[in-house]
């Protein structure tokens, strides 16, 4: 197992154990744990297709559980729009720009699966009938960094404290990112569904706001076995948000065209 070892200065060092040399503490290993999948659907209320992959995304999250991550972004063009009797805007300036970000879609439903360009696709967004098959051969995959994620919520001030850990199995010297992001499930509202206009559609995993920068902060530290990299993240959580259906995700990416691959991701609910 891999250990991370730290000197302490020669003061701290005097202080605690009587001498001026520097001697390494190993502290625990923090593994970079089990192989967790992001899934970044992209989808609209006024899209009636993408219910359809909603749909086949619950199917592979009751299959995988908490190794499949899944995130479902209203930045579908030309479908995204609320109704007039709509209730929410679930569109969000950062979400644009994550989508945009991730690639340019030309059908759907669609989702970006580890944002894998899979040929013939030349777009990390896949088509629904692949997905299967590209979380499978991800999910076999040993990961190359941890992401570790803490979150604090105060119900009173609906403060939100995130704190995300990376801690890499091995040196990475490609640019590297860590984008962090809150959703939010099961909201009613209006949907799209086929040729019907739903009133009281469940809305799934709904991207409400994103914490890094939208395509994600650059990571500057060197990134090699020995090395722990923390980032921290705060926000009011809005009144209208339910925090018992509200998930913090932080996950790690290349970030550079066309690469911009997810190595590692994370989840934890707001209210545990």
């Amino acid at each position: 197992m891999k250990k991370n070892t730290i000197l302490l200065s020669a003061a701290l060092g005097a202080l605690l154990l009587g001498s001026c040399e520097e001697k390494p503490i190993t502290i625990p290993e923090l593994s970079v744990g089990k192989r967790q999948v992001l899934a970044e659907e992209l989808t609209g209320v006024r899209c009636p297709n993408c219910p359809d992959g909603t749909a086949a995304l619950v199917g592979l999250d009751n299959q995988y559980g908490e190794n499949l991550i899944i995130v479902s972004i209203h930045a579908a063009p030309g479908y995204d729009q609320p109704y007039p009797e709509s209730k929410y805007d679930f569109r969000t300036t950062k979400g644009g720009e994550l989508a945009s970000f991730v690639g340019d879609p030309s059908f759907f439903p669609t989702a970006a699966i580890n944002r894998r360009i899979v040929p013939p696709e030349t777009e990390p967004y896949l088509p629904r009938s692949i997905w299967a098959g590209i979380i499978a051969e991800e999910l076999a995959k040993d990961p190359i960094i941890g992401v570790f994620l803490e979150t604090g919520f105060d119900p009173v001030t609906r403060k939100l404290n995130v704190s995300v850990n990376l801690a890499p199995e091995n040196t990475i010297s490609d640019e590297v990112r860590l984008t962090v992001l809150i959703t939010q499930d099961s909201i009613q509202d209006y949907q799209k569904v086929n040729l019907d206009k739903v009133p009281d559609y469940y809305h799934r995993h709904v991207l409400r706001d994103v914490l890094s920068q939208a395509t994600g902060d650059v990571i500057n530290e060197a990134l090699n076995p020995s090395s722990v990299i923390t980032r921290e993240y705060t926000m009011i959580v809005p009144d209208d948000w339910k925090e018992e259906h509200l998930s913090v995700i932080a996950f790690a990416h290349y970030g550079t065209n066309p690469n911009k691959e997810v190595l590692q991701a994370a989840e934890e609910h707001v209210i545990k």
